[in-house]
């Protein structure tokens, strides 16, 4: 049997010690059962890699993935609003390439990955995404002291992600979706609504892994069918 679990909005850093120790003891679960893990952007409120420094907030999740990765689950990470500077501690620490978008095959099926963010019209986070993403951007925030920049955007991401939920943002998720299960995909899987959903169109699945906040929801492709499931506390 092969398993390949997928979640995203987690924002660690900006949600409750209880929400964080809820998807800790998920990463604890699916230890040594899972093919895969990707996760689809915002694990963290945010993440900016220094050149000798992370975001300390990060160390706990990071550790868990560290032992996931030991154990023989390969992990992925598509880039969201808020974690979006990555140099080589992924790649290097837990054998993880951060992408936009992943087109990946799994249990024979094809499927897109992606974080969703670009399909956002709000004026906030795409500000917020645009000047973020520039590489002159993000070397100009990097003469920052970690502290001084990290405590900065920890103020402008809350603002970004408050702002960022507008009932828009489903459809025209939906909307992408359809279309690229019409252009040949078998599964799509996004987050950053932080509305968890699973639609059948189109002869395939789209699911919105919802967030871990306040569903604690996650997608699983187990033997090649999809699901979206709830985390319950233990």
């Amino acid at each position: 049997m092969s398993a390949h679990y997928f979640v995203s909005d987690a924002h660690i850093g900006g949600s409750s010690p209880d929400a964080e120790q809820r998807l800790f003891r998920f990463l604890e679960s699916i230890r040594g059962e899972a093919n895969s893990l990707y996760i689809l952007g915002d694990l963290f409120e945010f993440w900016f890699e220094y050149g000798r420094a992370i975001p300390k907030l990060g160390f706990r999740a990071l550790a868990e993935l560290a032992e996931l990765s030991r154990t023989g689950t390969r992990i992925g990470y598509l880039k969201g609003n808020h974690d979006f500077w990555f140099k080589d501690f992924w790649q290097r620490e837990l054998g993880a390439e951060a992408a936009d978008e992943l087109d990946v095959m799994l249990d024979g099926k094809r499927v897109y990955l992606a974080h969703g963010d670009s399909l956002d019209r709000a004026l906030v986070p795409r500000v917020f995404r645009t000047l973020m993403r520039s590489r002159v951007n993000g070397w100009l925030y990097s003469l920052l002291h970690p502290d001084v920049g990290i405590g900065l955007a920890h103020a402008v991401a809350n603002v970004s992600r408050a702002g960022s939920h507008k009932p828009g943002i489903v459809e025209d998720m939906a909307r992408f979706a359809r279309a690229n299960l019409e252009s040949g995909f078998d599964i799509v899987i996004m987050g950053h609504s932080h509305v968890p959903e699973l639609r059948q169109m189109n002869g395939g699945t789209y699911i919105n892994i919802g967030d871990w906040l306040t569903h604690f929801t996650y997608g699983v492709i187990r033997d090649g069918v999809p699901s979206l499931r709830r985390f319950e506390q233990s």
